[in-house]
């Protein structure tokens, strides 16, 4: 090799910059654990802190809520006071929470603190995804560092429930916050050994935007989230409408400011602008979808709440495998197409679904989620990685919080349009089975959720049928809006990605934004 070669090489990572992915992706798995074991526990709080309807709702939902709504903002502070801080300070406030959280004594104690977990939660994402940008500068190190980091939140999503399983089971319900501070004492202690970075040319953070932003994501979520929940109400369109016109606002502002919150330049590059919509798609069809199919093990194919989650720890063991499988998959393809092929097999997961639910086992409709996890696993990594990389790295804080964003917002919105679609099919197709004679007080409350409707079966057994296939019609609907959805993804990346190489690339389209 020449020596011109040799200059031209990026530096390798050593051991200190493995370690350091490994204290990323610790961080990262402490995350990915915390909404699971939050439903498991969720009965045992309930009992202790008598908390209404509407407190419960915003136990579950606020943390999700403000992590998103302050992604943005936090993304860009660690740009400029420095990612490494940023993140220590992030966990130092979860692991301060966790605490407060355990020994919650009533329902709005524990709420605040949930709110305190998110706002935390928004310090630590974009921090560890832009931490790496600064650790491996070799191309394929860091897609194998993004892989490894991203596949946390499957493993936490697939160790989550065993573990608050057996916390609650021989411990109080606080004990599923407390087993998060010895893990952020641990990140802290070893937080040394990460690099520091931040934008030395940033200028103070515009106090107008991050309220615009917090505002309008926060609004705009809570909005569409409490739709799906309670259906249409004027005060949550309200919500979504003030949503939208703050997001606007916050966009002319960013098109007016000498340093913006958002570089709105970013999106001038299409491997960024793509790689969103790919992350964003890909949440979309399957989350909505991914929640009526929990719900369907239980109410159609009579799985107990703890055999569904045994079976589901498959589906989110083959995501973390397909998420690691990714560099392997940009050594011999070209990004567009390592995606698609895994959206391929996807699509085939998902199409399995479509044309065997009404008379499938639990196996085999298994093996057509963990098929979608398998293959989503690489695309959404690989999309993740390009988001990061094609941008400078004093931006890369801010690229690493859109992209949580994407993840947010593709999530909420899937719930309430796929989701509620699904709905909608359960209704129209119950509407016509019910069996005569079945006081129509009773067929109304069967239409309003399947949980409602098996309870009610248990009076009126005769509508047992009618309710398990019309909820199935649901998930056959979902699923075959989401293998649409995932072959229009496929058109769309080969049509605007496929020119991308795995090197080499970013460096050109860095210029339009520097």
């Amino acid at each position: 090799m020449s020596d011109i070669s040799r200059k031209d090489e990026a530096p390798r990572a050593t051991w200190r910059e493995w370690w350091g992915l490994g204290v990323l992706t610790l961080a990262v798995f402490m995350l990915s654990t915390d909404m699971t074991v939050l439903f498991l526990a969720m009965p045992s709080i309930a009992a202790d802190l008598a908390p209404g309807a509407t407190q419960m709702l915003w136990m579950i939902h606020i943390g999700e809520l403000l992590a998103v709504g302050f992604a943005l903002t936090m993304g860009r502070l660690g740009d400029s006071i420095g990612r490494r801080r940023l993140l220590v300070i992030g966990i130092s406030v979860y692991g301060l929470a966790s605490i407060i959280a355990a020994f919650s004594t009533e329902a709005w104690m524990l709420i605040a603190t949930r709110a305190l977990l998110g706002v935390a939660t928004a310090t630590v994402m974009p921090s560890t995804m832009s931490l790496l940008r600064n650790m491996f500068f070799d191309p394929k190190q860091f897609s194998v560092a993004i892989a490894i980091n991203l596949s946390a939140f499957s493993a936490g999503m697939a160790l989550g429930p065993p573990m608050g399983g057996l916390l609650l089971d021989h411990f109080w319900w606080g004990a599923v916050f407390l087993i998060n501070v010895p893990v952020a004492i641990g990140l802290l202690a070893a937080s040394p050994i990460l690099p520091e970075f931040r934008n030395k040319d940033s200028k103070r953070m515009d106090v107008v935007s991050v309220l615009l932003s917090s505002l309008a994501l926060v609004t705009l979520i809570f909005g569409l989230q409490e739709m799906a929940n309670d259906g249409f109400n004027m005060l949550y369109a309200g919500s979504v409408v003030i949503g939208i016109v703050l997001g606007i606002l916050f966009i002319k502002r960013q098109m007016n400011s000498e340093d913006p919150l958002l570089d709105l330049r970013m999106f001038r590059i299409p491997v960024f602008r793509f790689s969103l919509i790919a992350v964003t798609v890909v949440i979309f069809v399957m989350t909505g979808a991914d929640m009526l199919f929990a719900q369907h093990l239980q109410a159609v194919v009579g799985l107990t709440p703890t055999e569904a989650g045994l079976l589901l720890i498959i589906p989110a063991i083959l995501s973390m495998v397909g998420t690691l499988i990714a560099p392997v998959l940009t050594k011999w393809l070209r990004p567009a197409y390592a995606m698609v092929s895994g959206i391929i097999v996807a699509a085939v997961g998902s199409l399995l679904i479509v044309l065997t639910v009404h008379d499938a086992g639990a196996l085999i409709l298994v093996t057509g989620v963990s098929l979608i996890g398998f293959g989503t696993g690489p695309a959404v990594t690989i999309a993740s990685e390009q988001i990061i990389s094609i941008v400078p790295q004093e931006r890369a804080g801010t690229a690493s919080a859109m992209s949580d964003v994407s993840n947010g917002l593709g999530g909420v919105l899937s719930i309430a349009f796929i989701g509620s679609l699904g709905m909608l099919a359960y209704r129209w197709s119950l509407m016509d089975a019910i069996p005569v004679g079945v006081p129509s007080e009773i067929a109304h409350s069967a239409m309003e959720n399947v949980g409602t409707a098996v309870a009610v079966s248990d009076r009126f057994p005769e509508m047992l049928p009618a309710i398990q296939s019309s909820f199935t019609v649901a998930l056959q609907a979902v699923y075959g809006i989401a293998t649409i959805g995932l072959f229009v993804l496929m058109i769309i990346i080969v049509w605007k990605l496929r020119h991308v190489r795995q090197e080499g690339t970013a460096s050109a389209e860095k210029k339009e934004i520097v």
